[in-house]
């Protein structure tokens, strides 16, 4: 679905940055709008781009975890909460 947007300062606020919620009259959120940007491609369940993760996929200072050790350290942060 598309829809066509006339008024210019409603879609100057939905392009003047990134991820805008959109809200009903109560306040409510009711969406997101990401913003196209040429050539990006969004996972917008995180807000970023595939660039961007592709970016910190691949950058040789950035410290991995396996599923094993996070769970782990989760069960340790969980003792002292308890």
């Amino acid at each position: 679905m598309s829809i066509t947007i006339n008024d210019a300062n409603l879609l100057a606020q939905l392009t003047a940055g990134s991820a805008v919620e959109i809200k009903n009259a109560a306040g409510e959120v009711v969406g997101q709008f990401f913003p196209a940007r040429a050539g990006e491609r969004w996972i917008h369940e995180f807000g970023v781009t595939i660039e961007e993760l592709e970016r910190i996929r691949d950058d040789p200072n950035a410290k991995w975890y396996t599923p094993e050790q996070v769970m782990a350290r989760l069960r340790e942060i969980d003792q002292f909460a308890a």
